[in-house]
C-alpha cells in the first residue's frame, strides 16, 4: 500500500481465534474502504496467527506483525501505532466488531468538525449475541455536543457521570496523536484509563456523538469479566500516576478554571475509588500475591491526592486575611460542599450562601440568601463563585448588580 489511506486500524490480537474472523469481517465490511488494518499477534497459543496469515494473504490492506512473547496489550497498540500511516486512527479489540457505516460516518463529521478525537456509544452483546443491558459493566451514553475543547470535555463527561474508560469508543486524528506523542504504559491493565484521560483533555476539538457504532463482546476470561488481583491495583494506580504527572502541562488551565480543576480532581477521586472497591472486595487474594506491598502503594498514592487538592488551592497569608471578616458562598451544588469543608478547615466564617433559586432556608446548616437579601447584606465581604461554569455568569451578574466588587474564583 503505497498512499496513505483515511483510516489505520489498529487490532492487537491474543488468543482469540473463536473471535478474530468476527471482528476483521466487521471491518471489510465497512462503506468506508479506504483503510489499512494493523494486527499485532502478541505470541498467542492458539490459531489466531494462522488466521490472521490467511486474512493478510486475501487482502494487501491487512499488515500483520507477531511478538516473540506475550507482551501485553498495551505494547501490541503502541507497536501498531508505529506502523501506522492512515489519516485517523481507530483502535478495536481483536473479539469485538464495528457496525459497518462506522468508518465513513464518523471521518466525515471529523473532518467537517476538524476534530482531533469524536467519541460514541456502545452497544454490549454476548458471546451467543445476545445484547447486554444489565451486565454489571457500564455502558456508556454520552448525550449528543458540539465541538468542545479538552477542558469543557472533561466537565461534561463528569458531570454527566459518562467517563468512558474504553479506547475503541474514540476515533482519533493521527496528527493529534504525534503532536501530543500520546502512548500506552505497558505492561499493565486497564491500560486505557490513563490514556483517555489525557487524550481527551489535551485535545483542541473535540465531539460526543449519542449513536452506537461498537459492539463490545462481554465474554469470560476478559479483562473486563476477570475476578480481580494485584494486577488490577497496579493498573489503576499507574493510571492515577500518570495524572499526577500530566499536571505541570494542565497548570495554567487548573487555576483559572474552577470547574475543570473539579471535574479533574474528580477523575482521581473516582479512579482512587475503584481501587478501594477492588482492594475490599479481594483483599486476601491480593495480600497474598504481593505480601503487603500493595497497601504501601495505595497509602502512596492517597497522599499524592492530598498534596495535589491541596497545591492547587491557592491559599495564602494574604487570602486569609483578606477573608478575616467573613465570606460568602454561590450555590447549593458539589462545589460548594467541597468549599465548606476546605473553609472549615481554615476556621474562616462562612456568613451565608447565595442562591439563584431559593427553596430553603439552609444548606449544609449556613443560611441560603436569595436575591431578596442581597440589598441588606454587607457588601464588603468577600464573595467565592463555588458554582459551575454553566451558572458562573448569572451569578457574577447578579452580584455585580448588587455592588460586591470582590468576587473570587476559587481553584480546587
Amino acid at each position: 500500500m503505497n498512499r496513505k489511506p483515511e483510516v489505520s486500524v489498529l487490532i492487537p490480537a491474543y488468543n482469540v481465534a473463536p473471535y478474530i474472523r468476527e471482528c476483521l469481517d466487521s471491518v471489510l465490511a465497512q462503506t468506508l474502504q479506504d483503510f489499512e488494518i494493523i494486527c499485532v499477534d502478541d505470541a498467542s497459543a492458539d490459531r489466531t496467527w494462522e488466521i490472521l496469515q490467511e486474512y493478510a494473504e486475501s487482502d494487501e490492506r491487512i499488515r500483520l506483525f507477531r511478538h516473540e512473547q506475550n507482551m501485553g496489550q498495551s505494547c501490541g497498540r503502541n507497536h501498531a501505532l508505529d506502523h501506522a500511516s492512515g489519516e485517523y486512527i481507530y483502535m478495536l479489540d481483536a473479539d469485538d466488531k464495528i457496525l459497518p457505516d462506522m468508518l465513513e460516518d464518523l471521518v466525515k463529521e471529523c473532518r467537517e468538525n476538524d476534530l482531533d478525537v469524536i467519541a460514541f456509544e456502545t452497544y454490549q452483546f454476548t458471546d451467543g449475541g445476545e445484547a447486554l443491558t444489565n451486565s454489571g459493566i457500564k455502558t456508556i451514553e454520552y448525550g449528543e455536543t458540539g465541538v468542545m475543547d479538552g477542558r469543557q470535555a472533561l466537565i461534561y463527561c463528569m458531570e454527566r457521570e459518562s467517563f468512558s474508560l474504553s479506547v475503541p469508543t474514540f476515533l482519533m486524528k493521527h496528527a493529534y496523536l504525534k503532536e501530543t506523542g500520546l502512548r500506552f504504559v505497558e505492561g499493565i491493565l486497564h491500560e486505557d484509563v490513563g490514556y483517555i484521560l489525557e487524550l481527551i483533555v489535551r485535545a483542541g476539538r473535540i465531539r460526543f456523538l449519542h449513536r452506537v457504532w461498537f459492539l463490545r463482546r462481554i465474554r469470560a476470561g476478559s479483562t473486563m469479566t476477570s475476578g480481580f488481583s494485584a494486577r488490577n491495583i497496579e493498573g489503576y494506580l499507574k493510571s492515577l500516576y500518570r495524572s499526577f504527572e500530566l499536571e505541570p502541562a494542565l497548570k495554567k488551565d487548573l487555576e483559572r478554571d474552577p470547574s475543570f480543576a473539579l471535574a479533574f480532581r474528580r477523575w482521581q477521586r473516582d479512579i482512587f475509588g475503584r481501587v478501594l472497591q477492588i482492594y475490599r472486595e479481594a483483599s486476601e487474594v491480593i495480600a497474598g500475591q504481593t505480601g503487603g506491598s500493595v497497601d504501601e502503594e495505595i497509602r502512596r498514592s492517597f497522599e499524592l491526592m492530598k498534596m495535589a487538592e491541596q497545591g492547587s488551592v491557592p491559599w495564602d497569608a494574604a487570602l486569609d486575611e483578606r477573608l478575616s471578616e467573613g465570606v460568602y458562598l454561590c450555590g447549593t451544588g458539589q462545589y460548594t460542599s467541597r468549599m465548606i469543608g476546605v473553609i472549615g478547615n481554615r476556621d474562616l466564617v462562612i456568613r451565608g450562601i447565595i442562591t439563584l433559586k431559593k427553596d430553603r432556608k439552609a444548606f449544609r446548616g449556613f443560611p441560603l440568601l436569595g436575591e431578596e437579601d442581597l440589598g441588606g447584606l454587607d457588601r464588603t465581604i468577600p464573595v467565592i463563585l463555588s458554582v459551575s461554569h454553566y451558572t458562573r455568569g448569572e451569578y457574577e451578574d447578579l452580584l455585580t448588580e448588587y455592588g460586591f466588587t470582590d468576587q473570587i474564583l476559587p481553584s480546587f
